[in-house]
């Protein structure tokens, strides 16, 4: 089991661990890339390679399996291979809907326990996610899992190893996957999103080890400057009281649409922690881009130990306001309002 935050890239591992063991001519530790096996692999059609996830049950759609989904589970391989769970239940559309591994899913990983591998030495199951595994299917799968058919490899990949139940727990080898460090982040953005040596070694700090963090501002780099430039807006708009500013701002950031207004107050909570950790005259311990620092300096004395809570919980209760429907420009235009309120809280 790999286990570890979620953008640690242990998907990916997975899938190089399992290429690798399917590999017919694996170079220095490395699948080729170029066999029959490695090309089926890239495919994420080898026969002997099992894909095991949560999903949504439903029978009158007949959705029982992760076989049921597979055609949705190869859109998430292909757009999201860092495997952000958040994009997993949009593209299953699961709303409010909890997600797990069931008890059918147990009874076809026995079936195919059963029979030998298909073209290969190995039949190799991954089982994203097995802290969402129900009971009633951990049960059926102990046996396997402890006593696996010959060539039989289970690889699971864990977010959170604790919730994962103390039976399969138990039943596992154990390897932690941390943060990523700088140079790893870096060399991700250059080689996924093209990104200049200069550009990268900007943004690889506020990636903060995570490959979900490098894809996210990877795909929408431009973001970030706009954000900066948007969060700077406001917060001298709150800081003189100036409530038009604030309500023509509040329309505009009503008009970005829902995912992007939720990126951008994930960027203010970024912002809002950072420039408190600034104004503790920890500044080494900050991820800013220089811009970001400039402004900071000044502004972060603003950031303190007297809102800062209130600061960050408001922010998150609006971007969940946001993505739970609510009227963007009532949401938006009441958060920037309380924002006057906590910047000019006085410090005991």
């Amino acid at each position: 089991m790999l286990s570890g935050p979620s953008g640690t890239g242990k998907m990916l591992l997975a899938r190089a661990f399992a290429a690798l063991l399917h590999c017919s001519s694996p170079r220095d530790g490395e699948p080729c890339g170029t066999c029959a096996s490695c090309r089926l692999h890239a495919e994420n059609s080898h026969p002997d390679l099992h894909f095991v996830y949560p999903i949504v049950k439903n029978k009158s759609l007949k959705r029982l399996v992760s076989a049921d989904v597979a055609d949705l589970w190869q859109t998430m391989l292909d757009r999201y291979p860092e495997m952000p769970e958040e994009k997993w239940l949009e593209i299953l559309e699961a709303g409010n809907s909890r997600i797990g591994i069931h008890v059918e899913e147990a009874d076809d990983i026995v079936r195919a326990d059963s029979f030998p591998p298909y073209t290969s030495q190995y039949k190799i199951f991954i089982i994203w996610l097995p802290e969402r595994m129900r009971v009633e299917a951990a049960n059926k799968l102990l046996k396997v899992i402890e006593e696996p058919s010959e060539g039989t490899v289970f690889i699971m990949v864990s977010d959170n190893e604790l919730q994962v139940l103390p039976t399969i727990f138990s039943r596992v080898r154990r390897i932690h996957a941390g943060r990523l460090s700088e140079a790893e982040t870096r060399d991700y953005l250059r080689r996924r999103f093209g990104f200049s040596d200069e550009k990268a070694m900007r943004y690889a700090p506020l990636c903060e080890g995570s490959l979900i963090r490098a894809c996210e501002l990877g795909s929408h780099s431009d973001e970030n400057e706009e954000f900066l430039a948007f969060y700077q807006e406001v917060m001298r708009a709150a800081y003189a009281k100036k409530v038009g500013v604030l309500r023509k701002a509040a329309d505009r950031a009503a008009a970005f649409g829902r995912e992007k207004i939720s990126r951008f107050l994930n960027y203010m909570a970024r912002m809002i922690r950072e420039n408190f950790i600034y104004n503790m005259r920890m500044p080494q311990l900050t991820a800013l881009t220089p811009e970001e620092e400039a402004f900071s300096t000044r502004f972060s004395p603003f950031v303190n130990h007297a809102n800062v809570e209130d600061f960050l919980a408001e922010t998150d209760r609006a971007r969940r306001d946001v993505e739970r429907n609510a009227n963007a420009k009532v949401v938006m235009f009441d958060y920037f309002l309380l924002t006057i309120i906590l910047l000019h809280r006085k410090t005991k």
